[in-house]
């Protein structure tokens, strides 16, 4: 996974968002082929990524050594994709102003009423937690709340 390009966790520019948001294809591919099987865009596809994650890392920290840093980034634009394609007013973002803010520097994705989740620490916490259908839990605890609230 070391063609994934993004080696760093941390964006440090507007223009380096933008490269990275550009590069979602190419590394989407990189991913699937790491994984041997063809992801969804559903919430079912999450659960075959934790299941990966499960399999390859013991913990949070194996998944945040160097050399991993680019199968955690992927893992987490497709979490990301799956939130943008399946809960109503979502968009990729990022903070770049406030370095007291939690996710500073980290590509997050922005619900229609301002808040953030960031889909690394999602990756990050499946490790931890270790059930297997954590990371969709959440998306779909995020679909009924936003996609109910909007048809409304």
């Amino acid at each position: 996974m070391t063609g994934m390009g993004l080696t760093a966790m941390r964006i440090h520019s507007y223009e380096e968002f933008q490269t990275w948001l550009a590069k979602e294809v190419e590394v989407r591919d990189e991913l699937e082929s790491l994984i041997g099987v063809e992801l969804g865009l559903d919430e079912q596809s999450l659960d075959t990524l934790e299941a990966f994650l499960l399999r390859r890392y013991s913990t949070p920290d194996d998944a945040l050594r160097l050399d991993q840093r680019g199968v955690l980034d992927a893992v987490a634009r497709h979490i990301g994709l799956v939130m943008l394609l399946n809960i109503n007013g979502t968009k990729w973002d990022i903070n770049l102003d406030n370095d007291n803010a939690v996710y500073y520097r980290l590509p997050v994705i922005r619900f229609a009423d301002g808040s953030t989740d960031c889909p690394l620490t999602l990756a990050t916490a499946s490790l931890d937690r270790r059930t297997g259908d954590y990371i969709r839990t959440v998306v779909e605890n995020n679909e009924e709340l936003y996609n109910t609230a909007t048809d409304e």
